[in-house]
């Protein structure tokens, strides 16, 4: 039986995201049913991101991410091409590279930038709607500004100088929040005082920005525009555009070389000539399964879709774009589950759940909206990160979120991050290979001592110390000191009970006169006390002889057992719960092989790091000898500095003057050929591909 084909066309964030879900769909019916993903480029580009190339914040490759690292470890067919037509009663898809048929067809397309037909737009105007544009607009303002430090003219100076966004939506001000930043840093470069002589300006046709925004994060981000010298020009229709700048509404003409348009979106030119039912503004109709009505195996998703809820059009943004394609590949499992007699259940029509709006100003600055609470500053650029490394560990796993976190934070110039540069310096790795390997030689001597105490001959494991001592010599000991003590102390107390009541029937028995018998009383009293202190002092003496005898054989005794020595007072004075746990429940079992691991680990890392290879592994169990070490009483404060060198181990020391340089990269090259690397997302860099299987991933193209 032929499989059953389900196209997905478009790898946006509706065409990544309804392929994902139908893999989790037909993950156990692969002999059965094909997806397959076609787009004309390699890589899924992230849009919302886009302004932070136009600004020079991250680089390129911060904004795409390639397919294969999306579903190398997938069932999901990327196919590279451009798709010219789509002939619907033939269910075929005709592209410069090949035609494609299909059972179900999944259209994400996406949209465009819409001009309005306003003169001038499309000739003098940049657009920010794709990578190209972006990489457009920062080598622009680049060659503009050097231009500009260059040029003798005071007005053409100033024109050069004077940069305009037009449109206050969201892209249109996370751009301004980026030239912000960047502008007066590449200025300064050529020698141009931007506060002076630049000018940044936001224009805007309506009366206010950010209109999908409650009023507060809106006044905020107005408040903060301001105060960087944003020029806001809002009722400012612009009604053409030239060469030289463009005109508004009012009359007024800005002169100006960079007018970057993000006025609206509108579908997609290919998306526009389908021979589908139209909605509104280059957008297709759809239901609420998000198929066309006029073919039950086309569904339309993302910004390529009109679909009226509760009388308003579903706006063009990602949770839209996701929420939609997740309708309509939960359609495409049910036709093609009911076709193939597979246990379904009936999608459920789309209903949207937005969670609000995040607009970052810059790298430091945000105002968002959500689940009806609003946030700026430092707190609102947390949450936008949060968002995005949870959409992008989503996409890729923890391969994506790491990725993000070292492009957004750890690898950031010019402090544009949320905690600036604190940690973006970089300590070159051949500073740290003496440190490498001192700790090495530290770790070996440890080893090498345990081997000449004898820790691999006794194999009786009592070179391990874990817990109190329990030895019986030891108890026995305490035990006998204990009783003698006692038994010392009983004695002197009834001594002086005895002194004391010799002196009571002396005066109680008396017939001599009262002065006499006072005498009497007392000279007795004076004898019985000096008798009973005699007493107490050499009970004392020898309760003290013994005590320090007991002692002596308790310490004899705790050196007999072999415990392990102490190099320093150990930061904890008994070892934690967890640690007592460990030793009772696995330690206690076989204590010889523990004694063993511990040294040939301590002997393993300290050659390995001495050596700069496998230093990753080596730093990890490092850090894991120092914890066991720190909670089981066992060390002093000298554990911490093995901890804290091995953490900085973990940056990849070992290339730096070792062998790592050499091994780890084959390793990473076999690692990210297994399929276990792309099915978890844990490979390094982007995946790659066995002779075997690149014969099958072009064959399947």
């Amino acid at each position: 039986m032929d499989k059953k084909q389900i196209v997905v066309l478009g790898g946006g964030y509706a065409g990544v995201h309804a392929a994902k879900t139908l893999h989790k769909a037909f993950r156990k019916h692969q002999d059965k049913v094909e997806i397959t993903l076609i787009d004309k480029g390699r890589h899924h580009i992230l849009m919302t991101e886009l302004h932070e190339v136009a600004g020079n914040r991250v680089e390129e490759d911060s904004v795409k991410i390639s397919f294969d690292r999306i579903f190398a470890g997938k069932m999901v067919k990327v196919v590279q091409d451009t798709i010219a037509t789509i002939d619907f009663k033939n269910q075929t898809l005709k592209g410069e590279r090949a035609h494609y048929s299909y059972d179900q067809l999944i259209i994400g397309t996406g949209a465009t930038t819409a001009d309005f037909n306003i003169p001038g737009v499309k000739e003098h105007a940049f657009y920010l709607w794709s990578l190209e544009d972006a990489l457009r607009i920062r080598c622009h303002i680049e060659q503009v500004v050097k231009d500009a430090s260059r040029e003798a003219d005071p007005e053409k100076r100033k024109q050069m100088l004077t940069f305009v966004v037009a449109g206050g939506g969201f892209t249109g001000i996370e751009l301004v929040g980026e030239l912000i930043e960047w502008l007066p840093i590449l200025c300064k470069e050529n020698g141009i005082d931007f506060k002076k002589e630049g000018k940044l300006i936001s224009a805007e046709a309506l009366g206010s920005i950010l209109n999908m925004l409650p009023e507060k994060p809106r006044a905020k981000a107005v408040k903060y525009l301001e105060k960087k010298g944003v020029e806001i020009k809002l009722n400012s229709l612009i009604t053409q555009v030239d060469a030289e700048g463009f005109s508004i509404k009012s009359g007024e003409v800005i002169k100006t070389k960079t007018l970057v348009w993000t006025c609206g979106v509108r579908g997609t030119e290919f998306c526009e000539k389908l021979p589908l039912t139209d909605g509104k503004i280059g957008r297709k109709l759809v239901n609420e399964y998000m198929q066309s009505p006029d073919y039950q195996n086309v569904y339309l998703v993302g910004d390529g879709m009109w679909f009226l809820e509760n009388n308003r059009a579903v706006p063009q943004i990602v949770e839209a774009a996701e929420q939609t394609a997740k309708t309509a590949a939960d359609g495409v499992a049910y036709a093609i589950k009911s076709e193939l007699g597979l246990k379904t259940e009936h999608p459920k029509p789309f209903k949207s759940n937005f969670h609000g709006f995040m607009v970052s100003i810059g790298g430091t600055y945000a105002v968002s909206h959500t689940a009806g609470m609003s946030l700026s500053g430092f707190f609102a650029m947390a949450l936008k990160h949060m968002v995005n490394i949870y959409y992008q560990s989503g996409v890729c796993g923890v391969n994506g979120a790491w990725a993000y976190i070292k492009h957004e934070i750890l690898e950031i110039r010019h402090n544009r991050s949320l905690i600036g540069g604190l940690a973006s310096y970089k300590v070159p790795s051949y500073w740290t290979t003496f440190l490498r390997m001192y700790l090495g030689v530290m770790w070996f001597i440890e080893g090498i001592g345990k081997i000449k105490d004898g820790w691999l001959t006794d194999t009786t494991g009592s070179k391990v110390y874990w817990g109190a001592p329990k030895a019986d010599g030891i108890a026995d000991a305490w035990a006998s000191a204990s009783q003698s003590v006692a038994e010392t102390v009983a004695s002197a107390s009834q001594a002086v009970a005895d002194s004391v009541a010799s002196v009571s029937q002396t005066a109680a028995y008396s017939s001599q006169p009262v002065v006499q018998a006072v005498a009497s009383a007392s000279q007795s009293a004076v004898e019985a006390s000096s008798s009973a202190t005699q007493w107490v002092v050499e009970t004392a003496a020898s309760a003290s002889q013994t005590v320090v005898d007991t002692v002596a054989s308790v310490s004899q005794a705790l050196a007999e057992t072999g415990a392990v020595k102490q190099f320093a007072p150990p930061l904890l004075s008994e070892p934690l719960a967890i640690f007592t746990w460990i030793n009772d429940t696995f330690v206690a079992q076989a204590p010889y092989l523990f004694q063993l691991m511990i040294v040939l680990a301590e002997v393993g890392i300290g050659l390995a790091l001495f050596a700069g290879l496998f230093t990753f592994p080596a730093a990890i169990v490092s850090i894991g000898l120092s914890i066991m070490f720190l909670i089981g009483a066992l060390a002093g404060k000298e554990i911490l500095w093995y901890m804290a060198v091995s953490i900085i181990m973990l940056g990849g020391a070992g290339k730096a003057f070792g062998l790592d340089y050499w091994v780890m990269p084959y390793l990473k090259r076999l690692w990210n050929k297994t399929p276990l690397a792309k099915k978890t997302y844990f490979y390094l860099d982007e995946p790659e591909f066995t002779k075997r299987q690149m014969e099958r991933k072009l064959g399947k193209k």
